[in-house]
């Protein structure tokens, strides 16, 4: 009877997953564009072991970090830019986290591993605040929405309880507010887009997308690179990647390239008839 409840309980539990991950739109070749893979490698392997070193850019798919648990369930694949669209992947449920905390490893007591909020470094300096990031997306996961923060040296942070080398985990306290919220997006990725690009696993691949205008907006600059970092409770898995927001579009590049040989050849011609003069 006892194998027979664990399994039923098994079986309701994947059931669950599977309605709840359907629930969310699903991502294709023709309704969603992820953009350029920025993912960068975290530091942290073990080529001695299976699953402790990654694959593809940035060495994080099909990973987790040395001496955590290796599945499916913790992997943090990527994280793609389009124009000043960031989205984060992974087969890690965003949303929902993990059951099985308990004790010291539950930091907020209710049973889940979950996941933590999105840091962003603007310049590539050291700043004042601990870890060296300018902001934070403060997400409540949950309700699907976000505030973000500006950090500094009175800054504090809530550090993962397993894997500490993935830190950090969510802002504590004394961040400043920008006045900017908002809400993000989750979605899965279809099989085609899997594929595409170069993913691996057959479980459910998450995405989460936000957007990195109110950054720019709260610099006054149109541009910046920037680096971003995101783990879960545990610090089972560490994302990162590295990019310039916005990205130009194709479309826009080409009409630059245009309007320069415009200009040059406007330049020219001026040039010519200032001579014959």
């Amino acid at each position: 009877m006892k194998m027979t409840i664990t399994t039923l309980t098994t079986t309701l539990l994947f059931i669950f997953t599977s309605i709840t991950a359907w629930a969310y739109p699903v991502l294709n070749g023709t309704n969603a564009t992820l953009g350029t893979n920025i993912t960068i490698f975290d530091g942290q392997e073990d080529t001695s072991k299976n699953w402790y070193t990654g694959q593809g850019i940035g060495q994080e798919d099909e990973e987790t970090e040395p001496a955590t648990a290796r599945s499916h369930v913790w992997d943090l694949e990527a994280m793609f830019l389009n124009g000043t669209n960031l989205s984060l992947v992974g087969e890690w449920d965003f949303v929902n986290g993990h059951d099985g905390a308990s004790g010291i490893y539950d930091r907020d007591g209710d049973g889940k591993y979950t996941s933590g909020d999105i840091f962003i470094d603007v310049d590539g300096v050291n700043h004042a605040s601990a870890y060296g990031y300018d902001y934070v997306f403060d997400v409540d996961w949950t309700s699907g929405s976000y505030t973000l923060y500006q950090l500094n040296a009175q800054s504090t942070f809530l550090k993962t309880t397993y894997k500490q080398d993935s830190n950090p985990w969510k802002l504590d306290a004394n961040g400043t507010d920008t006045g900017i919220t908002g809400n993000f997006e989750i979605s899965l990725l279809s099989e085609e887009l899997v594929n595409e690009k170069g993913l691996l696993g057959d479980a459910y691949h998450y995405v989460v997308s936000f957007d990195l205008d109110p950054i720019l907006d709260s610099e006054g600059i149109e541009k910046m690179d920037f680096t971003a970092h995101f783990t879960m409770e545990c610090g089972n898995d560490d994302l990162m990647g590295q990019g310039t927001a916005p990205v130009p579009e194709p479309a826009t590049i080409v009409l630059m390239g245009v309007g320069l040989l415009g200009i040059a050849g406007f330049t020219r011609k001026k040039l010519n008839l200032e001579r014959q003069s």
